[in-house]
């Protein structure tokens, strides 16, 4: 089924450098734009400073992942935007300015039209994303005219002028070059509206344009060929052009014979330098230098924090206006999918209007112009009144085009419109997920393996906020609750879960119903410095979130310190490069989902470091009772893994489940038998036992019981001679 996909990276998911990587010029995205209509009925791209989106309107959005695939591998930066919601909010949310780096900035809406433009000009986009886009400029008016939130807006203007007076510059004895001149034109305006400069150089590849700005403001014009000979005269150098030049551009600055390089090491005096380009204007390495202060947008996006806070009443009153302006969009899109039938019933009903005039008219004998005119009126009103309500009911079905007996069906058989033919969704499914990267790309590698198995659907991802987001990880069911009472309530169809977060109470009216093939069950280091764990120095810092990694880690290496770490993967290799952790332990299953495992600096086996119960495995969830969806579910289940992991969850039931002893188990079939390896410990870890145990996979739930039985009885009786050896020694 056709719908509203993207594709994203932008500032909140990737640093500069790889933002640069992938900054599209104009040629560029025209390119784009071409190849990918090969591909897609339409297609949009917007591409600035802070952002690259791909909007496509099609049946997959697998399309626009493989074409970024040909610049490298940048799955881990990207954000999918599998489906027509999803897509129109984050859309709308960009337009309204909540998606920038400086929030509320009123420049996105601008170059927003002009991709908008440049899409009509080579004929890449057509009815349904010309309106989505119309309609998110709309919406991006609305959220500035409405609210605050552009009021308070940190521009890349006021930053770089508050960036200047930072650094105490006296304007009217400083030499001021600007790199480029599209964009740059805000700050020069800005300066020159608050203070008068002694030298300004005015530089472009473009030197009639920059003559002619060069002109307005006082200064003087050079081309980028002629750099060298005023960058050692300049005190401030605002760079901002987009692939044109790439001032400094030297990887060794210091060997470098470059007469653009060398000023940043004879420099008499301070120089600023303000790189608002993408790619980067100057060398980054340029920051080492004494005399040289340089800053990137990312060093400016740390900038606009205080900014942000201000606006941050005005938010909620965005995303209404988002909210709203979505939900009118979404109500259009599904409306317009009727409109085949619609357009083919009115057709009808005008040649039967024409043809009875033709009947009519011979038998009222002479009849004037105007009598003429007003017959044709009456008749128009007249098939107007009576497709009224029809043509309103029609639109209403349109809402529920997935019903199973579908109320369009119907009308093209009461108004003999068979032969009209238009896609009806069998069903519409909807997922509830957490909204996390790492589960949104869980849930989306779900949903194409389900669009497999029923492409006639149409499937829905729905996020849900749960405990754990909100950084409650202590309750029982932190990252699954909320989203099981959703399923409970009818809000999704589908529940899906990393399997080993899922408590083992099974939920009274749900039901799992199929497990996914199983990734890397492995755990892996993640170092600061780039060792391998056998190589860390002695009293490292390791940080996981995990009783059961820390107790394994402490008995390879009783040397290190094992500190406790939460939150995603993102903000725990954060804490770790900013923080006081030398290293920290990940599961390889969701660096792998992510594109992500390269950064691991070592993997541990699978006997070094038990997994933990159903690691790597995702879980999906239906309604008790729920035949149609669980018969769909079951077709994207792995026998294997669901074996393996019922197995594993045996295992932590008979030990206790929920208890706060530290479990870990991992289940492998290899022909028809399975291996079960367990550990269980006690919380201190002094005390900790593991053992395995082989049989006929269709024995799993027995050889489970079996090894917890066993182990239970070695931690018991290590347990009795630990406490007997403290006893004597007291």
């Amino acid at each position: 089924m056709d719908r509203i996909v993207g594709i994203e990276l932008s500032h909140r998911t990737a640093p500069i450098a790889i933002r640069e990587q992938l900054a599209f010029n104009e040629e560029q995205t025209k390119q784009a734009l071409l190849a990918l209509k090969q591909h897609y009925q339409e297609v949009f791209i917007i591409s600035t400073c802070n952002r690259l989106s791909l909007y496509a309107y099609g049946d997959t959005y697998l399309a626009l992942e493989e074409y970024l695939e040909q610049f490298g591998d940048y799955s881990q930066y990207l954000t999918v935007l599998p489906d027509t919601r999803i897509a129109i909010s984050n859309l709308f949310s960009t337009s309204a300015g909540l998606e920038s780096q400086a929030i509320g900035e009123h420049q996105i809406v601008g170059q927003i039209r002009d991709s908008l433009n440049l899409a009509r000009d080579l004929k890449t986009i057509g009815p349904i994303l010309d309106e989505l886009i119309r309609q998110s400029i709309h919406t991006g008016k609305r959220a500035r005219v409405e609210t605050s939130v552009g009021k308070h807006s940190a521009s890349l203007a006021t930053v770089g002028f508050e960036l200047i007076k930072r650094h105490d510059y006296d304007l009217s004895d400083a030499s001021f070059l600007v790199v480029g001149t599209g964009n740059m034109a805000n700050l020069v305006n800005t300066v020159l509206d608050r203070s008068a400069i002694k030298e300004l150089y005015i530089a472009s590849h473009n030197l009639e344009r920059a003559s002619k700005m060069a002109e307005e403001w006082g200064g003087e014009a050079v081309h980028v060929s002629h750099l060298h000979r005023v960058l050692g005269k300049a005190d401030i150098i605002i760079g901002g052009t987009q692939g044109e030049v790439n001032l400094l551009s030297e990887k060794d600055v210091e060997d470098s014979k470059c007469t653009r390089a060398q000023f940043a090491m004879n420099a008499k005096k301070p120089k600023l330098l303000i790189d608002f380009g993408l790619p980067r204007n100057f060398n980054p390495v340029l920051k080492e230098f004494e005399n040289v202060h340089l800053y990137d947008l990312d060093d400016i996006k740390q900038m606009t924090f205080e900014s942000l806070q201000k606006r941050q009443d005005e938010i909620p009153k965005v995303k209404a206006i988002i909210d709203e302006e979505a939900k009118k969009f979404t109500e259009w899109f599904y409306h317009r999918k009727a409109s085949p039938v619609i357009e083919a019933y009115w057709k009808g009903l005008l040649d039967v209007k024409e043809d009875e005039l033709k009947w009519l008219k011979p038998k009222l004998g002479e009849i004037s112009e105007e009598q003429e005119r007003l017959l044709e009126k009456f008749a128009h009103r007249l098939i107007r009144r009576v497709s009224k309500k029809p043509l309103e009911e029609v639109n209403k079905f349109a809402q529920n085009m997935h019903h199973r007996d579908n109320p369009i069906n119907t009308v093209k058989k009461v108004f003999d419109l068979d032969d009209v033919d238009i896609f009806v969704p069998k069903k519409r499914v909807v997922i509830g997920t957490r909204g996390s990267k790492l589960a949104l790309t869980q849930t989306h590698f779900m949903i194409e393996k389900l669009r497999a198995q029923e492409p006639q659907n149409e499937y829905i991802t729905k996020i849900i906020r749960t405990s754990g987001d909100d950084g409650n990880i202590d309750v029982m069911g932190a990252f699954t609750t909320a989203i099981q009472r959703a399923l409970l309530d009818g809000q999704v169809d589908i529940a899906v879960h990393s399997y080993k977060d899922l408590p083992i109470e099974q939920v009274p009216g749900l039901r799992l119903t199929a497990i996914s093939e199983r990734e890397d069950v492995r755990d892996v280091l993640i170092a600061k410095k780039g060792e391998k764990f056998k190589d860390l120095k002695k009293g490292a810092v390791v940080g996981t979130g995990s009783l059961r990694r820390e107790i394994q880690l402490k008995q390879m290496r009783p040397d290190l310190e094992v500190r406790f770490i939460q939150g995603n993967l993102d903000s725990r290799m954060k804490k770790m490069y900013e923080g006081d952790y030398d290293a920290i332990i990940l599961a390889a299953a969701g660096l792998k989902r992510l594109s992500m495992l390269d950064k691991a600096t070592d993997i541990f086996t699978e006997e070094d470091l038990i997994p933990a119960v159903c690691q790597g495995a995702l879980a999906l969830e239906v309604r008790d009772g729920d035949k149609e969806i669980s018969a769909l579910v079951e077709k994207v289940s792995h026998e294997d893994t669901k074996i393996a992991t019922d197995a594993e969850r045996t295992f932590l039931l008979a030990l206790g489940g929920g208890c706060n002893y530290p479990i870990a188990a991992y289940a492998k079939i290899e022909e028809q038998e399975l291996n079960l390896h367990g550990l269980y410990a006690s919380a201190d870890g002094k005390v900790v036992a593991t053992d395995s145990i082989q049989g006929h996979k269709r024995l799993a739930h027995q050889l489970a019981q079996r090894l917890a039985e066993d182990l239970n009885q070695k931690v018991r009786q290590q347990t009795r001679e630990l406490q007997s050896e403290e006893k004597s020694e007291g």
